[in-house]
């Protein structure tokens, strides 16, 4: 690693950097401007040389025609447009020997310690890795022995059965990375050099590298990632935070009532939200006919529908687990096109007008924040809260707890004989 100071002109966004906006000129934009123009740039910007970069739309496409960038920044993005904004010519950085593997994990590491990244961007990084290390095509012969197999399943099995090891370390890598190819006087293919043997080496590298495991709950993390980068834009675009989404796309989420100033997911990847929209949209293009219920219109019309102010990002979930089952189910009966369509509308209405009764009932300022909001129980507890209450006359939650406990504690004693 060399550390130096580069004209500012010679630098330019990395291809596999993780950020969808870079910088967007919002609060937390504008502050570390002000902090970079008045403390200086604490942190040096991490960047590799251009030549390095081989994903095709190389970053310098993506520079101004009039400069001639040389290195491209990994990591250190905001910083750079920071650095700018506050009228510096020159950046410190230090440049790293990187392909374009390592450099896409520099950007998601580096960037997950600082501003937090959407879900969004989350799932496309993790796509971007794992387009760069899975096998380009199902094997047809077994990488150790050589003999013949008809895909990945028969690879694994023949690998059981025989002494043979599959190539690569999910915890290591894979067995040829792209600048070992470069220089290695051996040429291997293109498609071989930097990608494992299987789709199941690739998953648990991912979840090694990105969750720090890789048993089959953090695999299946990774794939939830993988298939929220595979929904259409206009819903990848819940999962990104206000300030990073497009004209056209705000405007598609106010036309089916989704307010356009919030974000789902908790970020990092860890509310399943996200996970909850993909099989709702996975599990309406694979009942219906979508000609009669476009998938992803459904999704929008269903969350706007069924999303309050008053939910959690918890009771969302569940609310379209609930929603996703339901439907599944009459769109199963529904024998035509027509009817799915009608189908698909009476069951989202209906369920909208649950949602909407339920909490019209339930007093807004409920105590009980994580518990199943829609149950009876709940709602009986939440009236009984409220009276309870206002007869006390106490101010907050916390005022009335402590009374109820030494009342709970004063009655044991009492049953119990304690002195």
């Amino acid at each position: 690693m060399q550390r130096t100071e580069l004209p500012a002109e010679q630098l330019t966004v990395d291809p596999v950097q993780s950020r969808d906006q870079a910088w967007v000129g919002d609060e937390p934009d504008r502050q570390l401007a002000e902090s970079v123009d008045s403390e200086g740039l604490l942190q040096d910007i991490i960047v590799r040389s251009l030549d390095a970069s081989e994903i095709s739309g190389s970053a310098a496409s993506n520079h101004d025609s009039e400069s001639n960038p040389a290195y491209a920044i990994v990591a250190g993005s905001r910083r750079y447009h920071a650095a700018m904004e506050a009228g510096y010519e020159t950046i410190p950085c230090k440049i790293i020997d990187a392909d374009d593997l390592d450099a896409a994990w520099k950007s998601l590491t580096e960037n997950t310690d600082r501003r937090e990244l959407s879900e969004q961007e989350i799932a496309s990084q993790l796509q971007l890795i794992y387009e760069l290390v899975r096998p380009p095509e199902e094997p047809d012969n077994c990488p150790d022995c050589g003999e013949a197999v008809d895909g990945e399943a028969a690879l694994l099995q023949h690998c059981e059965q025989t002494a043979c090891e599959l190539p690569g370390d999910p915890e290591e890598g894979p067995w040829v990375t792209e600048m070992e190819q470069r220089e290695s006087s051996d040429a291997l293919s293109p498609s071989v050099a930097g990608k494992f043997a299987t789709d199941h080496q690739a998953l648990k590298y991912l979840a090694e590298r990105f969750l720090g495991r890789s048993d089959e709950n953090a695999i299946d993390l990774v794939e939830g990632h993988l298939r929220t980068a595979e929904l259409p834009p206009v819903l990848q675009s819940l999962f990104k935070s206000p300030d990073e989404r497009s004209d056209q796309e705000r405007t598609a989420l106010d036309n089916y009532g989704i307010d356009a100033r919030t974000r789902l997911g908790s970020g990092e990847g860890k509310s399943g939200t996200s996970r909850e929209i993909v099989k709702l949209h996975e599990a309406v293009e694979t009942e219906a006919d979508t000609d009669a219920v476009n998938p992803t219109d459904a999704v929008l019309e269903t969350v706007g529908s069924l999303q309050f102010d008053e939910m959690s990002e918890q009771e969302l979930r569940r609310t379209l687990r609930e929603f996703r089952h339901e439907v599944t189910a009459e769109l199963e009966e529904a024998e035509s096109a027509r009817a799915q369509h009608e189908t698909f509308r009476e069951t989202l209405q209906r369920c909208a007008e649950d949602l909407e009764e339920t909490y019209e009932e339930v007093e807004p300022t409920r105590p009980f924040k994580k518990v199943d909001v829609l149950g009876p129980d709940t709602q009986q507890h939440s009236r009984w809260h409220a009276q309870v209450m206002d007869r006390r006359d106490v101010s907050g939650h916390g005022e009335l707890v402590r009374e109820l406990y030494q009342e709970r504690l004063e009655t044991l004693a009492d049953q119990e004989g304690w002195d």
